[in-house]
């Protein structure tokens, strides 16, 4: 993947892995000595009708010394508080950036669905079912 090198031109020492497959596969070929992996989830495999082969780059977790470690959030619930704390300061001074797609009307939440298994968005889906009140 050109563009996530391009994106990441000093590399990547923190990724949080949600998708798995080829996504995971493009990260270990840019990741940095001591990187660090935390695994929410592989949503790639989620709906996979056969064994999914790969990560492809796994001997880069050898080489660069990555640590992958399985992350569950509820394994976290007593530092909710503080999280939401410093993660919403964070988002103010521009430190976290983040996409969304928006689909409007509850209607469309089955189509929206969808584009999690597909790869079609990008950043975090949301399904809007009514005007902000």
């Amino acid at each position: 993947m050109p563009a996530l090198a391009a994106s990441c031109p000093q590399g990547i020492d923190i990724y949080f892995e949600n998708v798995g497959g080829k996504v995971l596969d493009a990260v270990l070929t840019q990741v940095n000595l001591n990187a660090r992996i935390p695994l929410c989830g592989l949503i790639y495999t989620y709906n996979a009708q056969e064994p999914v082969t790969g990560p492809y780059n796994f001997s880069q977790i050898l080489m660069q010394r990555v640590l992958l470690q399985g992350f569950i959030i509820t394994d976290y619930v007593q530092k909710f508080d503080l999280a939401f704390k410093d993660i919403s300061a964070w988002i103010q001074e521009r430190k976290i950036k983040y996409h969304q797609e928006i689909v409007t009307g509850l209607e469309n939440s089955p189509t929206a669905i969808l584009k999690l298994f597909d790869g079609d968005k990008i950043g975090k889906l949301i399904v809007q079912v009514s005007e902000e009140p």
